[in-house]
């Protein structure tokens, strides 16, 4: 789950923490996600993550940031494999 553990909304079938003013996004995090499904050598992946109402975008730049460098890292692997 990307952009923290904790989320803006209260929803009572969800077991997320949740809070109005949660902690910030770790800025790192786009590249400490691509290192590690590059590590476990998956192909497939599924990102979920909490919804951050509290940001003027709510996370979208964040998210495509985390998919940009996972894209990165699976071309480098493959040119790596050549």
């Amino acid at each position: 789950m990307i952009m923290g553990d904790t989320c803006t909304r209260g929803c009572r079938f969800c077991a997320v923490k949740t809070s109005r003013t949660p902690p910030p996004l770790d800025p790192e995090e786009p590249q400490k996600v691509a290192k590690a499904i590059s590590q476990w050598g998956l192909d497939y992946v599924v990102l979920t993550s909490v919804d951050r109402d509290d940001l003027e975008d709510q996370g979208a730049y964040h998210f495509r940031r985390v998919i940009q460098q996972l894209k990165t890292a699976k071309q480098q692997q493959q040119q790596q494999q050549q």
